[in-house]
């Protein structure tokens, strides 16, 4: 599949083709100066790089001459095209294919982006005249924070203002902190839902994100991409009340925005230059200003970094990208040094030779014992606005896609039991109900707080765990070592297949039960939801090959595949099988294929 990638900007056309079997970019350029007659068109096929001048009056003219360079070279049959919509409000917290619907509400947002919401319209009516069969979907750059918790999005005003104006938090840079959460869970092997993440996108534009569980929870651009840190030209937080005294000095509102977001930030500051670069050598020459103006990013920077770990309750990894980012050693040693209250320790060396473009796209920057690792990502907004189109026209589970294969999360299944209603009241008491310790990764069932010991004929197993709910059969799962110190020769079987299986004693702290049948060794099995049996390709009771790397790299084979609209996906190993191959329940793994 074919897609097309278009980020229209006031007078640029940015465009990306990627054939996302492999997710690999067949092509990409930019159109620049669009609008004029001297517009001039820098493109890259493969290794091939080109340039032209061309006549492009209007961004439907450059695309269509885009378009003739592309199907020229032999890059056609473009199924989808994928737009950056810098504004989407609240009616479009989501991609989504667009329709005329859609394109009133981006022309509504554009008085919170008027910059670009007009310009990404304009993108979006020209590709569609000129891919009329094409799927078009919007991407936004505030879809990501779309799930923020209303005392992460309101802004302490009268609250009408909210109901009335849509006066809120939106953030931005979606796609990016999308790109580098996704890109932290793949290099660290730890399926996002496990991970805390501080990402900071550093560049002209500069913003940071909390993210949760894979989901963003705080950020620091607001109603529009002016509040946060310092930024190119954008001042970043200020007092509201400035553009008041500023209007009372006599500058008028166009005159407060331009301040504010063109003549601000590193520019406005130093008074040399809104490039970081310009900025490091002037720095290093002694000029005083430019100077500041860095120490101001870096302290606005550790300031939010601070102020996230303390939302999330900490951080597994510290996650940088962007121009600054990714190439200002100096600002990241500067940041991480003072967060080494928070388990953040850089290796030196490392952060100095960082290339995280030459070295497969992530690069971990922290000392080998530290307990947050500190991740440089070469971002790629685009690849994940092309993931994002996969997602809304293939299915909903193509957004869990994994980068390079398909990511399965790891369930370390220990030795646990399921009881009957009648078992149950037998150990506990009649009628008793067992609470809920922690929730497990199938939805509705829990560990319970209550456990069992199991006794055989040549050993006992104490506090073993209970998993609610409640079954018509009880079923004993253990590992083989577990089967040894009790004595008994459990067959391989799948979860219910209990027929000729041994039995043994469960001991509760009301009375014992002696089962004749239902003990058992799980077979490795992966739970799925059929959105994510149809993204790899398999069904129920398929048998798979399950892949895990690290330092005891393992194919394990004969994995039952179990599809239901209940289950969420994961693969269950017990701990024989787990402890064996190095892994624990923040491993991932990667479908191998089909036996």
């Amino acid at each position: 599949m074919k897609i097309l990638v278009i980020n229209v900007g006031s007078t640029s056309i940015k465009y990306q083709v990627y054939e996302m079997d492999t997710e690999t970019i067949i092509a990409g350029g930019i159109v620049e100066r669009v609008g004029s007659a001297k517009a001039h068109h820098k493109w890259r096929l493969g290794s091939t790089k080109s340039e032209a001048n061309i006549d492009a009056p209007t961004v439907k003219a450059g695309l269509e001459h885009v378009l003739k360079q592309l199907a020229a070279e032999g890059v056609g049959d473009l199924k989808a095209v994928g737009h950056r919509v810098v504004h989407g409000g609240e009616k479009l917290v989501q991609p989504c294919l667009i329709t005329d619907d859609v394109k009133r509400i981006i022309e509504t947002c554009a008085q919170f982006a008027p910059i670009h919401n007009p310009a990404n319209l304009a993108g979006i009516e020209a590709a569609q005249a000129t891919l009329p069969d094409a799927k078009h979907v919007a991407v936004f750059d505030t879809a990501f924070h779309g799930e923020l918790s209303p005392h992460a999005f309101m802004y302490a005003v009268p609250y009408e203002l909210y109901l009335e104006k849509g006066v809120r938090r939106y953030g931005f840079h979606g796609p990016s902190h999308q790109f580098m959460a996704q890109s932290a869970s793949e290099f660290l092997k730890t399926d996002l839902s496990r991970l805390k993440l501080i990402t900071c996108h550093l560049g002209g534009g500069a913003s940071v994100c909390a993210i949760d569980g894979g989901k963003s929870v705080d950020t620091s651009m607001g109603m529009t991409p002016l509040e946060g840190l310092v930024m190119g030209t954008r001042s970043g937080d200020v007092d509201p009340a400035l553009a008041i005294v500023l209007g009372r000095m006599g500058m008028g509102p166009d005159a407060v925005d331009e301040t504010l977001n063109r003549k601000a930030g590193l520019l406005g500051v130093s008074g040399l230059s809104a490039d970081f670069r310009d900025l490091e050598h002037a720095a290093a020459g002694g000029n005083a200003r430019a100077r500041l103006a860095i120490e101001m990013f870096v302290h606005r920077v550790k300031k939010y970094i601070g102020a996230y770990a303390a939302v999330l309750g900490g951080a597994d990894a510290i996650v940088f990208t962007g121009g600054i980012g990714e190439n200002a050693v100096k600002v990241r040693s500067a940041v991480c040094d003072a967060l080494v209250y928070m388990g953040v320790v850089v290796d030196a060396e490392k952060n100095a030779a960082c290339n995280a473009r030459g070295a497969g796209g992530v690069v971990d920057i922290a000392a080998p014992r530290a307990p947050t690792r500190v991740l440089v990502v070469a971002t790629d907004e685009e690849k994940m606005i092309a993931r994002e189109v996969v997602r809304v026209t293939v299915g909903p589970s193509a957004a869990r896609q994994r980068i390079g294969g398909h990511a399965i999360p790891v369930g370390v299944s220990v030795r646990h039991v399921h009881l009957t209603r009648a078992h149950c009241d037998a150990l506990f008491g009649a009628g008793y109900e067992l609470t809920e310790r922690r929730p497990v990764s199938q939805p509705g069932q829990y560990v319970c707080r209550e456990t069992v010991d199991l006794v055989g004929p040549k050993g006992e197993i104490e506090r073993v765990a209970i998993i609610n709910p409640l079954r018509k059969e009880t079923q004993v799962e253990l590992a083989k070592t577990d089967a040894i110190t009790l004595g008994v020769n459990p067959p391989l079987r799948e979860s219910g297949h209990l027929e000729n299986t041994p039995g043994l004693t469960l001991r509760g702290p009301k009375g014992s039960v002696a089962i004749d049948h239902g003990v058992i060794l799980a077979k490795r099995h992966v739970h799925m939801h059929p959105d994510d049996a149809k993204r790899i390709g398999v069904e129920d009771k398929s048998h798979i090959r399950v892949r895990v790397e690290g330092e005891r790299e393992t194919v394990f084979g004969d994995v039952v595949v179990r599809v239901s609209p209940q289950f969420a996906l994961d693969m269950h190993l017990d701990t024989d099988e787990a402890n064996g191959a190095g892994l624990t329940n923040d491993s991932v793994a990667t479908f191998d294929g089909v036996q």
